[in-house]
Order: C-alpha cells, then structure tokens, then sequence
C-alpha cells in the first residue's frame, strides 16, 4: 500500500509537508480518474485551494510506486499571478506541462457562470464542489457561492456540465436558488451514475434527478408525507449498480435505494427503500444492541491492506 499525504494544520501548510495527488477522486466506466486537485497561491487565499478539474490519461495508473498523471481540464479560479514555480503539483499537467501560472484551462469555471454583471458580484469568490463522472466524456461540477453566517439560503450556485477537454456541454437544470437551496445544511454533494449517464442530488428540500442533457426527470420533496425521513440522510454516491447510496446523520447506517431504469419510477423506489429502512434498523439493532447508534461487532472479519 502507498498514500500520499496532504498537509494537515497550519504548521503543514505552511511547510508545504506531505505528497498529495488529489482531493476527491471519482472512477469512470474506462478506469480514467476523475479529479478535483488543490493549489498554492490562489488569488489571496491562504494555504491549498481546491482550484481544478483533472483526468488521468487512459492507461494511466495509480498504484504503489504509480502516481498517476493528471490532465487539467477546467480552473475554477484563475487568479494566480503570485503563483511561483514551487507551488505547481508536477503531475498535474496543461499543455505538456506542470499546472501553474498562466499555464492552465480557460476560460475558469468562476468566467462561464459569470454570465452578466449580477452573476460576476454573485460568484465573487465562489468555491468548486466535488466533480462526478456521468460518463467517460461527461463530468458535473459543483459551484457554489459565498455563504454567510446570517444563512445562504437562496444564495446561487450551478451545475456545469463538462466533457473531457473541458468544454461547457451544459448544466444541470430546473433548481430554484430559494426553494431548492443546498445551501440548507450544507448539502453540496452531486453523485453522478458514470454507466447510464445519470445525475443525483440530495438536500433538505428534495431529492433530485437529471438526464445526460442536464433535463431534470424527477424532484421529490421532502415536504410530502412519505418523504420526509429523507431530511435525516445524506447522499454520498451512486454504485456501479446504479443503486443511491444514503447514510443517515445520526443512526450510522447506510440505505441503498435501487433507481428504476425510467426515472419517472423515482418515487415509488425511494418510497419503498422508505417504508423498508425502519423494520431493517430494527432487526440491527436486537442483533447488536448499539450504543447512541454506535455499531459494535466484535466477531466481524477484519480486512487489513
């Protein structure tokens, strides 16, 4: 086994300690790795920054003794004229060299959701969430703008859709910035379905599911009466099944949700996993009896690398 470490505090960032490859990592059918990758010397930001979309070539590895080249496809902030040649990451690349300075995508992704004067105030220093693969040559990215301690509730935010060079295909569509705000208990995750072209997104108003277009085929709200236990999990992932995987906040215990091949069949699947959770919790529960929903099992197989 072999990892690479990022800087964890103030003291490791400062001292630039650690080898890091990537911040988040997504897998597409092909094995190509999507990723989100951090940089040094961000606009007037301290420390590392998440800052750009990155895909690794085909054949490409990552492995002990493997680090994986890493193509930069998109730039979320592009102000990095006090970058030196110390903050680039070696393997991620632009143009058949290291990611820095001028050398890098464009436009940024802050640019293309810049569309008016309005926009441009709106996502002054937005940040980039967590990219997922929708398919080998279709990825969504998470922006999302400034939030504040008063609440963010309606403030704006965007799902791009990219290919693999990076270009604009689209965005995810048909989320109000009120009604529909992730910004409600930080629900900033988009789990994309790589093998059928597929996107999900969870927050506390609704559950959400789109098409390669970026067409949104269902919106569930947590409003209605059958729903509204969804308030209590947070989405983290779509399966290589094309099941939704949802842990819950405060029981520990994830719920997979099997997504019909027509997603106007959505409801009723995320009804039934619904009805289906609490009988299950139960039966957990006489058989290992946790304690403020910690699960202990001593006689479980354990794995080590």
């Amino acid at each position: 086994m072999e990892s690479w470490r990022s800087p964890w505090g103030w003291a490791g960032e400062t001292e630039r300690t650690g080898d890091p490859f990537a911040v988040s990592v997504d897998v597409t059918p092909s094995g190509r790795l999507l990723c989100a990758t951090a940089e040094y010397g961000v606009s007037n930001r301290a420390g590392r920054v998440t800052n750009l979309v990155s895909l690794s070539e085909p054949g490409s590895t990552l492995g002990p003794g493997a680090k994986a080249t890493l193509r930069a496809i998109a730039t979320h902030d592009a102000r990095t004229d006090r970058q030196t040649a110390a903050d680039r990451n070696p393997h991620v690349v632009f143009d058949g060299a290291p990611v820095g300075g001028a050398n890098r995508p464009s436009p940024s992704l802050t640019e293309m959701v810049s569309t008016d004067d309005r926009a441009r105030y709106d996502y002054a220093d937005c940040r980039m969430g967590r990219p997922a693969a929708m398919g080998d040559d279709l990825f969504v990215v998470p922006v999302f703008g400034r939030t504040y301690r008063s609440g963010s509730r309606g403030q704006v935010f965007s799902f791009l859709l990219l290919d693999g060079q990076g270009a604009v295909r689209g965005k995810l569509e048909g989320m109000h910035r009120y009604e529909d705000s992730p910004f409600t208990g930080l629900c900033y995750t988009v789990a994309g379905d790589a093998y059928r072209a597929r996107a999900f997104h969870l927050n506390r108003y609704g559950l959400y599911a789109w098409d390669a277009e970026g067409r949104m085929r269902a919106r569930i709200p947590t409003g209605d009466a059958p729903f509204k236990a969804l308030t209590h999990f947070a989405l983290m992932d779509c399966t290589p099944a094309g099941e939704l995987l949802l842990v819950h906040h405060k029981q520990h215990l994830l719920l997979r949700v099997p997504v019909p091949e027509d997603l106007g069949d959505l409801e009723d699947a995320v009804r039934a996993a619904l009805k289906g959770y609490g009988p299950a919790r139960n039966a957990l529960k006489r058989q290992y009896a946790p304690v403020n929903w910690h699960w202990v099992a001593g006689a479980a197989p354990v794995h080590r690398f």
